[in-house]
């Protein structure tokens, strides 16, 4: 036996399962890896399904990755509240009210306050943030909070916190309106988004029936200024995605349609 043979035909079949790995990361350059795996003499099918289907995986990425260098040359998200608005707002859609009890500009950014009235059914669903913890004190009622997967009926008088980066909800599962007060640690864009969503919502800005506005730029807008996070969507791709949609969003202007909510 030729030891020379022996030796390419152990070898030859090491080379040939470790290319596609090699191919596979090559998506992030997908031109080099388009060549050189034509360049090799791999099986034809396996050359017409890389082809295929990594470029539109090549054209997202790199538009994900443009977006987010454009973003970051642009100023970030202004958490600020520009006028002196009454600290009561109303929505009208469903007569329920939040009451900013104390802003961060009064506080210096260590926290807000807010007294937030539910309406039967209402709340939200799982998310997170990064930036702030969450305390809910219930102060008439019972508020159910999910908090990493479990659900618990918080009754008057209790306080349940939800820390940065844990999934949580909150919702009234009751059939009258329930009174809970909030407080955000630090201070962020917490009463921003309040009052835009509101405003939205009361001027008929807000998709009849659905949980996004109208224009979807207001949407990035109010997700930037609450810095929320949605479940099921890995957070390496939301979290840059959310904070640069925000911020191309204020670039355009989109966030002078929000301008009379805070005044």
């Amino acid at each position: 036996m030729n030891t020379t043979t022996t030796v390419q035909s152990i070898a030859e079949p090491r080379s040939a399962r470790s290319f596609p790995l090699k191919e596979a990361a090559l998506l992030l350059i997908y031109p080099i890896g388009v060549y050189r795996l034509w360049k090799r003499k791999s099986p034809l099918w396996f050359r017409l399904l890389y082809t295929v289907l990594g470029l539109p995986v090549f054209l997202i990425g790199s538009a994900f990755l443009a977006l987010i260098t454009f973003a970051a040359f642009l100023p970030p998200v202004d958490f600020r509240i520009p006028g002196n608005p009454p600290r009561t707002v109303v929505n009208s859609e469903g007569n329920y009210a939040t009451t900013f009890l104390k802003t961060g500009r009064e506080t210096g950014g260590a926290y807000e306050l807010v007294q937030v009235e539910i309406e039967p059914k209402g709340g939200n669903d799982w998310h997170y943030h990064k930036a702030f913890e969450e305390q809910f004190t219930v102060l008439k009622g019972t508020l159910s909070v999910g908090l990493d997967g479990k659900v618990v009926p918080v009754k008057e008088g209790e306080t349940v916190t939800a820390p940065r980066k844990s999934l949580h909800y909150f919702k009234n599962d009751q059939d009258s309106t329930i009174l809970i007060r909030v407080k955000v640690s630090p201070a962020r864009g917490l009463e921003k988004s309040i009052r835009a969503a509101y405003g939205l919502t009361n001027t008929g800005q807000w998709q009849e029936g659905a949980p996004f506005p109208k224009n979807i730029w207001h949407l990035f807008l109010l997700l930037g200024y609450s810095e929320t996070y949605l479940d099921g969507i890995p957070g390496f791709i939301q979290e840059p995605l959310v904070g640069a949609l925000a911020r191309v969003a204020q670039w355009k202007g989109e966030d002078r349609d929000l301008q009379p909510f805070f005044r």
